[in-house]
């Protein structure tokens, strides 16, 4: 199970709607997290501690970062957008709110994507 541990100091603010979050263990990757709406969110850097190492399917999971974004104290669920650092041939490993590591069919532009889910984490397999 998840670790929601908070990691103080790892989000820089470029705006009400642009947050860079900053990587914390030398595996992750910093990574860029978008909202298409005007608002107040927080946006929080999480602990990778508790994620699952592997995939339903016995694949080993690479974690690039994880965290939260919430708006009036509730986790959100609009469309955003989360930019990380190419990912080569490996699959795009999603961690949901409800604790469910899925491979990401989506579309990844730019090194890109689109999310709804305002807890998840992000990372590759393998």
């Amino acid at each position: 199970m998840q670790n929601k541990t908070v990691i103080a100091g790892k989000v820089e603010k470029h705006n009400k709607k642009k947050h860079t979050i900053k990587k914390h263990h030398p595996q992750e990757h910093d990574i860029i997290v978008e909202v298409e709406e005007d608002g107040d969110y927080l946006v929080e850097k999480l602990s990778l501690d508790g994620l699952p190492d592997k995939m339903h399917d016995g694949v080993p999971i690479r974690w690039i970062n994880n965290f939260s974004i919430k708006k009036k104290g509730n986790y959100i669920n609009q469309k955003f957008f989360v930019t990380i650092p190419d990912i080569g041939s490996s699959r795009l490993v999603i961690y949901d709110g409800n604790g469910n590591p899925y491979y990401y069919t989506g579309d990844i532009k730019n090194n890109t994507f689109e999310l709804t889910d305002g807890d998840p984490a992000a990372g590759m397999a393998p």
